[in-house]
């Protein structure tokens, strides 16, 4: 019997360790059963995105007595196609190597233009505008979230307030998340506070790396207020307050 393996039907990521669980489910039944004789695909580079991927399935193949097979490619288990299918596999690699290569480049060029090269954190929004025919991206202020999180820096600044109270005061002043596909919009958490008020971010920079950038977006705090906050925080945790 034959059996066909598409990547189409095992939809994931093109980039790092997708699961793929057909495939696993193929090589499975290949090493329990070995009841394949063929194991057909369009193209090689659809089966194995890397050189270590392609090894493996082989040697699964070859233990389960099962040949595999290419539609468009000329692939057997002869020496000449057993070498074109390992070039195809390295440049599958080099492919997805590459790829993966230009697109931190590219991310890495954006930041140095004082771009944001991640979703908009909360209190800003991405915006979208068509100008000349060109989609032109930025980053704006969220007039509903911004002044939530200016009034979070400037208080807990003070000294005053604990993160458990900032967290009761923003969700009694309607302060929530924002709603994605999975999760409702929702009150935020201590986890979230903390993070905010340790974000270079509402200071105008973007942090890359562990290197700070002059970002293009519009502060929501000035320097000395981002000072004093770093400092209260550092004095609660130094204290044993979390």
């Amino acid at each position: 019997g034959g059996v066909g393996v598409d990547g189409s039907f095992d939809a994931g990521p093109s980039h790092g360790p997708p699961a793929r669980p057909r495939l696993q489910e193929l090589l499975t039944r290949l090493r329990d059963e070995r009841d394949i004789d063929y194991v057909i695909v369009h193209k090689v580079d659809r089966l194995a995105r890397n050189m270590a991927d392609q090894v493996a399935i082989n040697l699964t193949l070859q233990k389960a007595g099962a040949q595999l097979v290419s539609v468009s490619e000329a692939i057997d288990e002869s020496p000449s196609g057993m070498l074109l299918l390992a070039i195809m596999a390295g440049v599958s690699e080099f492919y997805s190597n590459n790829l993966g290569h230009e697109a931190r480049k590219g991310i890495h060029q954006k930041v140095l233009r004082g771009g944001t090269p991640s979703y908009a954190p909360l209190g800003y929004l991405n915006q979208t505008e068509r100008i000349d025919g060109h989609e032109v991206k930025s980053i704006v202020i969220d007039p509903e979230r911004a002044p939530h999180i200016t009034w979070l820096f400037q208080t807990y600044a003070t000294g005053q307030w604990s993160i458990t109270d900032l967290v009761d005061e923003l969700a009694a002043r309607g302060m929530c998340s924002r709603a994605t596909a999975k999760l409702p919009s929702s009150p935020l958490t201590r986890s979230q506070v903390h993070r905010i008020l340790k974000s270079e971010y509402y200071l105008g920079r973007v942090v890359h790396k562990g290197v700070a950038y002059p970002g293009r977006h519009e502060p929501l705090i000035d320097e000395a207020t981002w000072q004093q906050v770093q400092s209260v925080l550092a004095s609660r945790r130094h204290a044993g307050d979390r």
